[in-house]
């Protein structure tokens, strides 16, 4: 039987809801508290809300673009001065509500008459069980949970704001917003500032180093992408209009400065990593781009085969090698292997300057060296545009080396080979023997007074010896002597031979004149003629007529050398140089290859009679189809009202394709029904042609003649199928090893008549356009361009 009280049981259930009831009145005594803070800070915030919302507004609606920057600047200082005393004067005195005024407010809002929020810290004085449970239920009935509130705030601001121009300044500023839409921004920036460093122009661009080939990269205002340049480009930027100098950063503290006066300013600088370029001025960004570097990888090179010998032991160096850029230079380190010895360097001429990627095979006459003979170890070497280095692995053979029968020659060679590759002891050892060859002059050199005082003087030279430079004298006397006693002039004529073909190379890959390149044709063909007439006189290549790897030997006459020199002559002058480079390194690879033949029968191949009147017949063709194809040109210059007038106008043109037309009637007088049918077309075609510009119908006359080009062209087809179906290649061009097809398997395809006709035309129009100088700019640009690369 329960013995509790209707009062201890209201007493229970208020102890159960303290809890919830106490974080509600926290909550409300918050509210309460941001209510009175913002009754009390609203009014004395105007009128300074009113200034600078005034001078908000203005900006807003673009009104203070209108007036001077000075006239702004000092509206804006008033109204910083003016907001700033207004904040002053109504702050003064200004508190925030504490815990007390909150549960005040509370009360207030909530009809609390004795506040029982506010005094709830009051403490009953006494521990009587009874009281306190009195006094705790008194509470609780003062306290009705439900009827707690906190009101919204009261703003007087009628008070501070008698004349209400809170509310037009409030319309106004959201007309101001609606006026602004998307360029809100810019405009609230515009009102702060003089917008001088939005003013200012700015170009930038970037120049990739010159040996990459890569175009200078422009970059756009606003670019958000990843630019990328190769790895050391300069980075240019140019700045106008700014009345001091802006700022430049790349990030990582690199800070390029600004160089100038005058209103232009300019920085450069050196990109190697990833950069975030950003210009300043004025406190505006006015560029930003972002610079992702691409590394120069270094060059690769290899060795496509190993180094062998030719017949006349010169040494081939066949390799592959490439780079991202170009490689520029390349050369081979040699090292005697097992032995000492200085590294002897041999430079590899290139047959195209700066190529990303190229097989070349060059031929080095070594054998004067003193390591000629023995095991050495080469390793290739690759240059790039910039300075980086890649090697090859190492390849062991050995050093093709001259065979001396004389046994003295012999003996000198080997003395040669211990001196440079031996130390101190070594050279002692080949001055004993120096002075053991001359023992009993007047017995073994009688009526040889030359050789023995040069043997008196290699031995004199190295017992002397106080540098390394002293030996290589010796080294080379040496050499000298053995040459004189064993062989002839083959050697000098090969070394000038080789000389000229290295300046050859050089020459059409720098794309030197025409002028240049013949003149050395001639200077090579002299030295050819010199070669061959010591190698018939020399016995040891006679001796080694026979050795061909084990293939059939092939007869080259001198014609067919000839032919050969004149198609490398005319690919140079059409402009197809990397061919021409091609056939003349063929042509120095059968040279070192070559031996003559005992006994010589026959003349040389100059051909048939009807091989020459087909090799005229083709030059024609060839001719005819540049003439059109200059007429098709003129054609459209006429059209476009920028015709020659010394062409006579379309009447002029018409005439001259009517003689064309003509020429092309003569020429298929006797001709393969065939093929005549297939040049009626273009005869036809011609005649349309001429009609056609008789009546002004440039449209039509266009294509006419561009239709006679075409048949033209398949003309000149067919002929080049009929001289090959009968074992001749087009306009007589033959391999002079016999072969129609490539020649030495190199991949180098003898072009035709046709092809070198219709070069040469366009070579020659070319050069023609380019002395019109009042041809447009652009035009004559990309014709110079086009030029270079010829």
């Amino acid at each position: 039987m329960s013995n509790s009280s209707p009062k201890t049981a209201s007493l229970t259930g208020w102890r159960t809801d303290a809890s919830a009831l106490g974080a509600r009145i926290r909550r409300l005594i918050w509210l309460a508290r941001a209510a009175l803070t913002t009754e009390r800070l609203l009014p004395a915030l105007w009128p300074a809300v009113g200034f600078a919302g005034a001078y908000l507004t203005l900006a807003l609606l673009g009104l203070l673009v209108l007036i001077p920057w000075p006239l702004q600047a000092l509206l804006l200082a008033a109204t910083i001065t003016a907001t700033g005393l207004a904040l002053e004067t109504g702050l003064t005195g200004l508190s925030l509500p504490d815990w007390q005024d909150g549960a005040r407010r509370v009360e207030r809002d909530s009809g609390l008459r004795h506040r029982p929020i506010s005094e709830s810290h009051d403490r009953l004085i006494g521990s009587d069980p009874f009281s306190v449970a009195l006094w705790r239920l008194h509470q609780a009935r003062m306290m009705p949970a439900g009827h707690l509130k906190a009101a919204w705030p009261h703003l007087d601001l009628a008070g501070r704001d008698r004349l209400n121009l809170r509310y037009f300044l409030l319309l106004a500023f959201a007309v101001a917003l609606v006026v602004a839409r998307g360029d809100w921004q810019q405009r609230l920036v515009r009102a702060f500032d003089s917008g001088a460093g939005l003013n200012q122009g700015i170009d930038a661009w970037v120049d990739p180093p010159a040996y990459t080939g890569v175009p200078p990269v422009y970059l756009a205002r606003g670019d958000a992408s990843a630019i990328a340049v190769p790895a050391g480009s300069m980075l240019n930027v140019r700045v106008h209009g700014g009345d001091h100098a802006p700022g430049l950063s790349l990030g990582g503290g690199l800070r390029p400065p600004f160089r100038g006066a005058q209103s232009e300013y300019a920085a450069t600088a050196r990109v190697t990593r990833d950069a975030q370029v950003r210009v300043r001025a004025s406190g505006h960004v006015i560029g930003k781009w972002n610079l992702r570097v691409i590394a120069d990888a270094p060059p690769a090179i290899r060795f496509s085969t190993k180094p062998v010998a030719t017949e006349h032991q010169a040494t081939q160096f066949s390799f592959h090698a490439s780079d991202d850029y170009g490689v520029t230079s390349a050369q081979v380190v040699i090292r005697p292997h097992g032995r000492g010895g200085k590294p002897l360097t041999v430079p590899l001429p290139l047959s195209q300057a700066s190529a990303k990627s190229l097989d070349q095979t060059t031929f080095t006459d070594l054998t004067m060296h003193p390591y000629a003979g023995l095991m050495v170890d080469a390793v290739l070497v690759a240059r790039d545009g910039a300075g980086q280095i890649g090697r090859s692995a190492p390849m062991t053979f050995r050093l093709p080396a001259l065979v001396f029968t004389d046994p003295l020659a012999r003996a000198l060679i080997e003395q040669r080979q211990n001196l440079a590759t031996g130390g101190p002891e070594e050279r002692r050892l080949v001055a004993t023997a120096l002075d053991a060859f001359t023992i009993a002059p007047d017995k073994f050199y009688a009526g040889k007074n030359a050789l023995y005082l040069s043997l008196r003087a290699a031995y004199w030279g190295l017992r002397s010896a106080r540098s390394d430079s002293d030996i290589e004298h010796v080294e080379a006397l040496l050499w000298q002597i053995a040459v004189a006693i064993d062989h002839g002039a083959m050697l000098a004529a090969a070394e000038e031979l080789r000389r000229l073909k290295a300046l050859l190379d050089a020459a059409l890959a720098a794309h030197a004149p025409q002028e240049v390149i013949d003149a050395l044709l001639q200077k090579y063909n002299a030295a050819m003629q010199r070669y061959m007439q010591a190698l018939a006189n020399d016995p040891s290549a006679q001796k080694g007529q026979q050795m061909q790897s084990g293939q059939e030997a092939t007869t080259v006459t001198e014609d067919d050398i000839q032919k050969l020199l004149q198609t490398i002559q005319q690919l140079s002058a059409s402009g197809n140089r990397e061919m021409a480079a091609q056939m003349l390194a063929m042509l120095q690879s059968m040279l070192e290859n070559m031996h003559m033949a005992q006994a010589s029968g026959g003349g040389g191949s100059g051909g048939s009679p009807a091989d020459k009147a087909r090799n005229q017949a083709m030059q024609k063709l060839g001719d005819m189809m540049g003439q059109q194809r200059a007429l098709l040109d003129k054609t459209m210059r006429q059209r476009q009202g920028n015709g020659d007038p010394k062409d006579g106008g379309p009447q002029g043109l018409a005439k001259q394709q009517g003689a064309l037309s003509k020429q092309l009637n003569d020429f298929l007088n006797g001709m393969d029904p065939k093929l005549k049918e297939q040049l009626g077309k273009a005869g036809k075609a011609m005649d349309n042609a001429g009609k056609a510009l008789g009546q002004k119908d440039f449209d039509n006359a266009g294509d006419e003649e561009k239709t006679a080009l075409d048949e033209l062209r398949r003309g000149a087809d067919a002929l080049a199928e009929q001289q090959r179906a009968k074992g001749q290649q087009p306009g007589g061009q033959q391999d002079p090893l016999g072969r129609t097809g490539n020649s030495n398997g190199s991949g180098v395809k003898l072009p035709g008549a046709s092809e070198m006709a219709r070069a040469r035309a366009i070579l020659q129009e070319l050069r023609k356009r380019a002395g019109e100088r009042g041809r447009p700019q652009q035009e004559l640009d990309y014709i110079d361009r086009l030029l270079r690369e010829f």
